[in-house]
């Protein structure tokens, strides 16, 4: 059974899976994610990513935080935290 997280469990729902993000600054992620989690054993800083609106965005994320917004992509260049996940 195929699972479309944006359909089957609502942007708001539940995760389906976790993901490694590897950031480029060429390729989109391959599933949009419903979130983007920093490991706690992973480093905090700069994130660069665009939106599920398709904005480009800067903040920064703490390691163990999980921030709640629907990424597309996740950049390298601009994004200095590492061991990110994402939340489908």
């Amino acid at each position: 059974m195929t699972i479309n997280s944006a359909t089957d469990f609502g942007i708001l729902g539940v995760g389906v899976d976790l993901v490694p993000i590897v950031p480029s600054d060429d390729n989109p992620l391959p599933t949009t994610a419903r979130a983007i989690r920093c490991r706690p054993d992973g480093v905090s800083g700069a994130l660069k990513f665009t939106s599920h609106s398709g904005v480009d965005r800067v903040t920064y994320i703490e390691a163990g935080e999980v921030l709640y917004v629907a990424a597309v992509q996740v950049f390298e260049t601009g994004t200095a935290a590492e061991g990110l996940e994402a939340i489908l």
